[in-house]
């Protein structure tokens, strides 16, 4: 019995490693912090994914979202999703997403916003890193990892509407 409390706890810390560095990343680009990003993974074939994070603005000024590239995808967009008369809605911000003073904006599974990454360059598996960077208008740009996660995450908090 003892043997087998020590292999459990020994997986269960060896998971808490694998998760916790990317739950505990943030980066920086002058007032803004990017935090908590992620994207799912695709099935085999699949050339589209979404991704996710938190940004936050800690300066006194707003900013903007204007765009996000990444090397593994053909292109990326920032996209906005709404109800409408009871049909969901999707439409990439041109302009790109504004962030106030002092506001936090999650991109997260349901609504308002994610970052849709079209002709990825290969399958994404769960503990991948998918490379981006953020441009921000004022903040200028800085490199993020999104950590892969298996193609379910997310989805029972998005159906329940929330992140």
């Amino acid at each position: 019995m003892r043997s087998l409390v020590t292999v459990l706890v020994t997986v269960l810390a060896a998971l808490v490693c694998l998760v916790w560095p990317a739950a505990a990343q943030s980066w920086r680009a002058g007032t803004i912090e990017i935090a908590s990003a992620w994207a799912r993974a695709t099935p085999p074939g699949a050339s589209v994914t979404a991704g996710y994070m938190r940004i936050t603005n800690h300066g006194l000024d707003p900013d903007r979202l204007v765009s996000i590239r990444s090397a593994a995808a053909g292109s990326v967009e920032v996209q906005e999703l709404s109800l409408d008369d009871n049909v969901m809605r999707l439409r990439t911000l041109a302009r790109g997403l504004p962030i106030g003073p002092g506001e936090t904006i999650d991109l997260k599974p349901g609504y308002p916003w994610q970052a849709v990454f079209a002709s990825l360059s290969g399958q994404l598996r769960p503990g991948d890193r998918l490379p981006a960077t953020l441009v921000f208008e004022k903040a200028g740009a800085v490199e993020v990892e999104l950590v892969v996660q298996p193609i379910g995450t997310g989805m029972r908090r998005a159906s329940a509407g929330g992140g």
